[in-house]
C-alpha cells in the first residue's frame, strides 16, 4: 500500500514550483491532492500534467489572503474529495527591496500572503483534524528566516511562520495533529531561473553543495513529514538548503 493511500492533501501554491512537486509527489504516494493556486492558467497546466500521468490531483483556484476564498475552497474540497488530512502551506511571494526603500504596501503584502495566509488556511482545517484525531500540517519557512539583505518583509514573514509552527505544535500535540516546517534554500524554480545568470552563479557559489535544490528534493521532505515515519515529530524546522544555513 502506498504511504499516503486514502489521505486527502491540500497544497496551497500547489500548481507551480515546489508546490507542484509536492502535489505530484503526494499523488504518486497514494494521496488524493487538492492543489490550490491563485493563478488559473498555472492550475490548468498543472491539471493537464497530472492527468497525463494518471495522478489523482484536482485544481482549485483560491487566494490564501482571503478568508472567504479559503472557506469556499475547503468546502469544495470536502464535497469533492473528503475531509483534509494533510495541509501544506506552500503559497508565498517576494517583494524584495532594501529597508530604506521598502514601502508599507510591499511589507504588508508579503506578510499577508506568507504569514497570514498560513494562519488562515490552517485555521480552516485544524480543528476538524483534531476532532478526527489525525492531521499533518507542513508549513514553509526559508533560509531567509535567518536574515537576508533586501528581504526584511520576507525574512520577517518566514521567521513568523517558525513561531506559528512551534506554537501550534504545542497546542495540538495531544490531538493527533503534528505541525512542522520546512525551510528550503534556493531551489531551481521559475523564480530562480528568471535571475540573471551572473547573479544565479554568484548565489550558487555560496552553497556548500555547489548547486540549487531540485523541487523534488524539497517535496521528498514534505512526503516524509506527511507519512507514518514522522508520527513522533512535531514543532520542528527542517532546513533543506545544501548546507548554506551552517556555512560561513
Amino acid at each position: 500500500m502506498s504511504e499516503l493511500h486514502g489521505r486527502i492533501a491540500w497544497v496551497t501554491g500547489g500548481a507551480r514550483g515546489i508546490g507542484a512537486a509536492v502535489s505530484l509527489g503526494f499523488a504518486k504516494a497514494g494521496a488524493t491532492v487538492a492543489a490550490m493556486d491563485i493563478d488559473d492558467k498555472a492550475l490548468q497546466t498543472f491539471q493537464t500534467k497530472a492527468e497525463s500521468v494518471g495522478l489523482a490531483c484536482r485544481g482549485y483556484q483560491g487566494d490564501v489572503t482571503d478568508a472567504a476564498s479559503i472557506t469556499q475552497v475547503v468546502t469544495a474540497v470536502e464535497a469533492d474529495l473528503g475531509p483534509v488530512d494533510i495541509l501544506v502551506n506552500n503559497a508565498g511571494i517576494i517583494r524584495d527591496n532594501m529597508f530604506r526603500n521598502m514601502t508599507a504596501g510591499d511589507w504588508q503584502r508579503v506578510l499577508d500572503v506568507n504569514l497570514t495566509g498560513t494562519f488562515l488556511c490552517t485555521k480552516a482545517v485544524i480543528e476538524a483534524m483534531a476532532g478526527r484525531g489525525f492531521g499533518r500540517i507542513i508549513n514553509t519557512s526559508s533560509i531567509s528566516s535567518l536574515g537576508n539583505r533586501g528581504q526584511v518583509n520576507y525574512a520577517s514573514a518566514k521567521a513568523g511562520i517558525i513561531g506559528l509552527t512551534k506554537t501550534l505544535a504545542l497546542e495540538y500535540a495531544r490531538s493527533g495533529v503534528t505541525v512542522n516546517c520546512i525551510a528550503p534554500g534556493a531551489t531551481d524554480t521559475e523564480m530562480t531561473q528568471s535571475l540573471p545568470e551572473e547573479a544565479r552563479q554568484r548565489f550558487v557559489r555560496k552553497i556548500p553543495m555547489g548547486r540549487l535544490a531540485d523541487p523534488e528534493e524539497i517535496a521528498a521532505v514534505h512526503l516524509f513529514l506527511a507519512g507514518g515515519a514522522a508520527s513522533y515529530i512535531t514543532g520542528q524546522v527542517l532546513f533543506v538548503d545544501g548546507g548554506i544555513s551552517v556555512g560561513f
